[in-house]
């Protein structure tokens, strides 16, 4: 389109000659680079509008985070499962790669978001040593701004692919954090666990020592044997390199949880154990949870919903791509050529490949393939989600039966130590078969804490598998607003 300004005054006010000429021309200019300059103004205008909206967006949404000094002020005191899975949450680095990929994914979609209005180049040419010839205009330099080939389906719909990408960074971090909190939840019932055995090994300890006393007072009247003595020295020796093991087990799971919630290995860390058991597992209640319940939650089947989601997104695209490009700019005319004009012209264009060996229409036959590939994948994806829930269930049982044997053979240690003690009280057995006695029931006692220990591992993993523990310090809506 040509830029042109008629002069419709009267003819008695016109002037005529070339006074009259030059100045219909400089107003042709000036309207024409009025012209130019508004075009201009309106593109950046709606970029602006279209950057400010996600900005404002972000900024409403934005919460206030807790700085390096009020997260380490939180752990100053005993911390339990509760506080240190909310730290982790925010500090962990076992979180950070899956948190920042979803900014990387935001950062795409705004390019995405960006692409809805054209790319403008601006080009010139200069031309130093312009031919003189008869008929040229006198420019010596040409001024282009001109947009790249724009398909607006294409840009759309690679728009709404890009928003689905970031919707599946925020399900691939939800799902970091949910495997995160199971083993920090690991770590705390491995170190209940080695504290209540511990306890037990101290009394073992107790017991050896005064095995040890015994022998020596036997050897000492001459009624025991140097091997009786020894056999009691090893056997303190032993129950000393168990706590010993013990104590190493405690340390390593301590710096696994410092580690874990972001804290360095001098860092002092103090943990409440006590309320470990009902905060992971006293809360949730097997027999309620559901298959239904965990397809629901799953991020990996909503993961492949979106990635289902996503395929249809290509085949849009291939079909769009079917549809011509669109281009324009504004120019003036070519130093070379013969208008003789100052004005600036504006053009708008099609372009689309007349033969390209039907690669586009193979496309949209490749990408609703691959949309069937798609659909095979979340079902097989559904039937191994329930594979492991049959396996789930199956460890749950066995843990539980394993749990309530060890139970029966403490009960059954318990009587048979109380047994040995009424007849070494009576006189009638020796300070050695009531000092087994009690060992034995250490010893049993061990066991069951962990076979417990094993069963709660147990009903961690199915919360963790049905998706509630992540439920119950995570909001995912609060990451997808975001």
């Amino acid at each position: 389109m040509r830029l042109d300004v008629a002069d419709h005054r009267p003819e008695k006010f016109r002037k005529k000659g070339k006074s009259g000429a030059a100045a219909k021309d400089r107003c042709k200019i000036l309207l024409s680079g009025l012209a130019v300059r508004s075009f201009l103004v309106l593109i950046c205008a709606v970029a602006l509008a279209v950057a400010a909206l996600p900005a404002l967006a972000a900024g409403a949404e934005e919460k206030p985070a807790l700085s390096p000094a009020q997260e380490t002020e939180l752990l100053q005191g005993p911390v339990d499962y509760d506080l240190a899975a909310r730290v982790a949450i925010r500090q962990s680095p076992y979180f950070t790669k899956s948190s920042l990929e979803i900014e990387v994914k935001r950062m795409d979609e705004t390019d995405s978001r960006y692409e809805m209005i054209p790319s403008i180049n601006f080009q010139t040419l200069y031309y130093v040593n312009k031919p003189e010839q008869v008929g040229l205009n006198k420019n010596t330099f040409s001024l282009r701004f001109v947009s790249e080939h724009y398909n607006p389906l294409v840009t759309y719909f690679g728009l709404q692919a890009r928003k689905l990408f970031t919707k599946m960074a925020v399900y691939s971090h939800m799902t970091t954090i949910e495997e995160g909190l199971q083993k920090l939840g690991k770590v705390f019932l491995e170190l209940d666990c080695l504290k209540k055995v511990a306890a037990r090994q101290q009394d073992a300890i107790e017991v050896a020592r005064q095995h040890l006393t015994y022998a020596q007072n036997r050897l000492q009247i001459g009624t025991g044997t140097t091997l009786e003595l020894k056999v009691a020295t090893q056997e303190l020796e032993a129950a000393q390199m168990d706590l010993d093991r013990l104590k190493y087990a405690q340390k390593r799971f301590l710096g696994t949880l410092k580690a874990f919630i972001g804290l360095k290995s001098e860092q002092e860390l103090t943990l409440s154990l006590t309320e470990a058991h009902q905060q992971l597992v006293g809360r949730f209640d097997p027999g309620a949870a559901t298959l239904e319940q965990t397809k629901n939650r799953s991020f990996e089947l909503k993961s492949m919903d979106v990635r289902k989601d996503l395929q249809k997104y290509n085949v849009l695209v291939a079909k769009a791509r079917l549809a011509p490009n669109f281009h324009f700019g504004v120019l003036n005319a070519d130093p070379f050529s013969i208008v003789k004009s100052q004005n600036m012209f504006y053009y708008v264009g099609i372009s689309m490949p007349v033969w390209d060996g039907f690669k586009r229409w193979r496309n949209i036959s490749r990408q609703k393939t691959i949309l069937k590939q798609q659909d095979n994948a979340s079902s097989m994806k559904g039937m191994e989600l329930e594979e492991k829930w049959d396996e789930i269930q199956e460890n749950l049982r066995s843990a539980a039966a394993a749990k309530k044997a060890a139970q029966a053979q403490e009960e059954l240690a318990r009587l048979r130590q109380r047994q040995s003690e009424i007849r070494y009280q009576s006189g009638g057995e020796p300070l050695t078969v009531y000092l087994e006695g009690r060992k034995v029931l250490l010893d049993a006692q061990k066991n069951t804490i962990m076979k417990a220990r094993d069963y709660d591992l147990a009903v961690l993993g199915l919360r963790h598998f049905t998706g509630d523990l992540g439920a119950t310090y995570v909001d995912q809506s609060s990451w997808q607003q975001q």
